[in-house]
């Protein structure tokens, strides 16, 4: 290390002061509810060689620590003072733009003519054209249905605007001055960035500030490795479900096994699923993607809270994502749904390492972060307006050492929601309802976050709702260490009324003015044996209203009865209770529809597919895994499946 630590640490404060100051010139002067409300954007600072070295935790979003800047600046070489570059494009950037929505802008900085940072911002902007309003459709069947993709190109070039660029921006986008001011924005966070950068090149020298990049990069390694060094070595295998694919009824399975030795750690996707026909893929060419391990990123940053929070974490970690599978899908295959594969994995990676540390590691949460977007046609200039009504999280997962958190899941990134005063200033609805959810929380010595519910009523004709992400309405969030499930999702149109219906997910929906849309988010999992929590933590949540009495006496063993109008612990019935139906403790509760489900399609014929279906073109295998299931429902009548029984399906088929 070339830094001593005294002075390193006052540059460290430096560069985190810089990096959250950009993400503040954004909250402050981007233009959507979606950005300034909710903070779906994140800043950062790179090296030459494109490592984020400083990525701050309290402004935007967490995600995208670990990615690279590399390839798509090479892209456009020449770099020269004053350019900054611009792109969305997965594909031609290994990942770095996970889904066309999100563009990505970042500006070279310059001392005497040598590259010595990258000034890095990224929001998710309303709309980049595609198949519907706000873009994403969960039933996009390739890339081109998404919207307008722009390879790594210069949107600034030495400090000048480049009007093609802004023009083709503008041409391809249903609401292109929505898109202005959040592209500008961007700009001027990394201009902000440049010139607090130089002036740390003032006051430190040139060679002290490169040389600090590294050594904090460094530092966050050394530390990462001795978090690391504490799970002991192994394998760990762990598999979760979406859903659907949104075509069928057949599981999407995302199976990891962690390797652990010495330090490091290999995630292994070789047995996942094969790339869908929809767009639940997520893009990262086979090379090392945050997205693929967020769980463990966060696992390290909280069991080392003082760690450097950059690139450097990610260092020991190495990953096994082959060609044409979820996690390295090939062109063109969609993507605009990606994060629902990025929830579902930190499921996975979390579950495999619950096995190596049991303690260390919450149950599932919620599991979504559906995107629920109103668009509404604007009369007086022909174009629509948009808005996310929220951004819909559910409960966390509950904890060893604590409940899981209402209304939010640790592996949503941490996205805000949209105050209803905003959201109703911006467009036309109205919010009826915005509250936690009773009974939903999974049982457990620490219960799991409650969920949210979400009514709001449709004021303008031709409204187009849509809900991208939405998940476990069918597959529960899971339950550790003897905790319960948490509680599933749904969704409803007009609830409580004549014409009350109940809907699947929601990729695209056209309501009528008057419809009301209530959307349910999924509850946590609870963690730990739920007849073992206190009484009182059970009594106080009742008062509060988010637990009933007779949930409480059957999920918890507590009878509460009235005394003088206010409820009260029958202590004596709780002990009778808790002695006479002690809950059977399993380490994992994955919910009825799991259990069934893999009660057939075991986890011997699940990879035992995956593999199958490797030997065909990437292209083919979606639609073959779907024949399969198909014939096993006609040929096995529920019988446990195993290796010599998918062998026989496949043959047959073939």
């Amino acid at each position: 290390m070339k830094t001593d630590p005294a002075t390193l640490e006052i540059m460290r404060s430096y560069y985190n002061a810089i990096a959250a100051g950009m993400g503040h010139v954004i909250e402050r002067t981007s233009f959507t509810t979606f950005v300034k409300e909710s903070a779906d954007f994140a800043t950062a600072l790179a090296t030459p060689d494109g490592e984020f070295f400083v990525y701050p935790k309290t402004v935007g979003v967490t995600i995208f620590l670990g990615l690279s800047l590399k390839r798509a600046a090479e892209a456009c070489h020449p770099l020269e003072p004053g350019d900054i570059i611009i792109t969305n494009e997965p594909y031609s950037t290994d990942g770095l733009a996970t889904h066309l929505p999100d563009v990505h802008v970042f500006k070279p900085i310059f001392v005497n003519g040598e590259l010595i940072s990258y000034a890095w911002a990224f929001v998710h902007c309303s709309d980049v054209g595609g198949l519907v309003p706000s873009s994403i459709s969960p039933e996009a069947t390739d890339i081109h249905q998404e919207g307008l993709r722009i390879p790594p190109v210069k949107l600034y070039k030495r400090g000048e605007p480049n009007a093609d660029v802004h023009t083709f921006l503008n041409a391809n986008s249903r609401s292109p001055q929505l898109n202005l001011g959040d592209f500008n924005a961007m700009v001027a966070a990394v201009n902000t960035a440049e010139q607090r950068m130089l002036s740390m090149v003032e006051k430190f020298g040139v060679q002290a500030v490169k040389d600090s990049m590294e050594d904090l990069m460094e530092q966050g390694e050394l530390r990462s490795r001795k978090v690391i060094d504490r799970i002991p070595d192994g394998t760990y295998e762990f598999a979760d479900y979406l859903d659907d694919d949104m075509l069928s009824d057949t599981p999407i399975r995302l199976a990891v096994a962690v390797t652990v030795s010495s330090g490091e750690i290999t995630l292994d996707f070789s047995n996942s699923d094969p790339q869908v026909r929809t767009a639940f893929n997520l893009v990262t060419n086979g090379k090392k993607h945050s997205f693929l391990f967020q769980g463990l990123i966060n696992y390290i940053i909280s069991s080392d809270p003082y760690i450097p929070v950059n690139g450097g974490i990610t260092r020991p970690i190495s990953v096994v994502a082959p060609a044409g599978t979820l996690v390295n899908p090939v062109y063109p295959a969609a993507v605009g749904v990606r994060h629902t594969i990025t929830m579902r994995l930190y499921n996975a990676v979390l579950g495999a390492l619950a096995k190596a540390i049991p303690h260390g590691i919450p149950a599932a949460g919620a599991g979504q972060s559906a995107i629920v977007v109103l668009s509404t046609p604007d009369a007086q200039n022909g174009t629509r307006n948009m808005a996310v009504v929220q951004p819909m999280g559910g409960g966390g997962g509950g904890q060893s050492k604590m409940d899981g958190a209402d209304g939010i899941d640790h592996a949503s990134g941490f996205l805000r929601n949209t105050p209803i005063e905003s959201l109703e200033q911006h467009i036309q609805v109205l919010v009826h309802k915005y509250e936690l959810l009773e009974n939903t929380a999974g049982p457990g010595l620490h219960r799991g976050g409650h969920a949210i519910r979400l009514d709001f009523e449709i004021i303008e004709e031709s409204s187009i709702v849509t809900a991208r992400g939405m998940e476990r309405l069918r597959f529960h969030p899971w339950g550790l260490n003897g905790g319960r499930a948490g509680s599933l999702g749904k969704v409803q149109l007009n609830p409580g009324r004549e014409d009350e219906q109940n809907l699947p997910k929601i990729s695209v929906l056209h309501p009528k003015p008057g419809d009301i849309v209530s959307i349910h988010s999924p509850g946590g999992g609870g963690w730990g044996n739920p007849f073992e929590r206190s009484p009182e933590e059970v009594l106080a949540e009742v008062r509060s209203g988010l637990l009933g009495l007779h949930e409480a006496e059957q999920l918890y063993g507590v009878v509460l009865v009235p005394v003088d109008g206010k409820l009260t612990l029958n202590q004596e019935h709780t002990d009778r209770i808790r002695a006479e139906h002690p809950v059977q403790a399993e380490f994992w509760d994955f919910g009825r529809a799991r259990t069934a489900y893999e009660q057939v399609w075991t986890s011997e014929a699940s990879d035992r597919l995956a593999r199958l279906l490797q030997q065909l073109p990437p292209t083919q295998r979606a639609a073959r895994k779907q024949l399969v299931h198909e014939l096993a429902d006609a040929r096995i009548k529920g019988e446990p499946l195993n290796e010599a029984a998918i062998d026989a399906l496949w043959t047959e088929l073939v």
